[in-house]
């Protein structure tokens, strides 16, 4: 009897690692940045190493106002990303889109990160009502994509990401978006 109960436990051993692989699409570990494809969701990739320090060397200090009046770009976006999250898009050419909204304004604000299969941040996008000294009353979209990662497949994943259902139906005032096509801004980062 023990040699059986042994030899079904060497069996299962030897069986698992195959079962795992051929369940393929559930990453197992942790999320690392270096390997998008093992974040499921926005909320893991923010907590991977290195993706705050990440996006704050993509943004190279730009100051903005978004959801708050002249604060840097990295700052804002990380305050949508850490925010209500959304499972990862995974779209041609191995890259990877994450986004989410700021978990006290889902109307509207939010944002949006693109990276390639090695983790580097190729694009962000950002919707927003501009926040100067007040924020405006039509949302607006802007796009900052590294100039040697920019191509179609970018641009037209920010814009489907930015005019989703998802974004859309968190906005207080529908009427917001009339117009949205003319309010998207495509900013190149060097």
């Amino acid at each position: 009897m023990r040699r059986l109960i042994k030899a079904a436990c060497l069996l299962a051993l030897l069986i698992a690692p195959f079962a795992a692989s051929a369940a393929g699409s559930v990453p197992s570990g942790p999320c690392r940045l270096i390997d998008p494809s093992t974040c499921p969701n926005t909320s893991e990739l923010v907590r991977a190493t290195g993706f705050v320090q990440a996006l704050g060397h993509f943004a190279e200090g730009t100051k903005v106002g978004y959801f708050k009046a002249d604060r840097s770009l990295s700052e804002q976006a990380a305050s949508a990303l850490t925010g209500q999250s959304t499972n990862v898009v995974v779209l041609d050419g191995k890259r990877y889109l994450f986004s989410g909204c700021p978990s006290r304004d889902c109307r509207g604000n939010a944002a949006a990160v693109i990276l390639n299969e090695y983790g580097q941040i190729e694009a962000l996008g950002i919707s927003s009502f501009h926040c100067g000294g007040q924020c405006d009353d039509v949302r607006h979209l802007d796009f900052y994509i590294k100039t040697d990662a920019q191509d179609d497949t970018v641009v037209a994943a920010l814009k489907a990401w930015g005019t989703s259902d998802n974004v859309r139906n968190g906005l207080f005032h529908p009427e917001a978006d009339d117009g949205i096509a003319g309010r998207m801004d495509v900013h190149l980062i060097p």
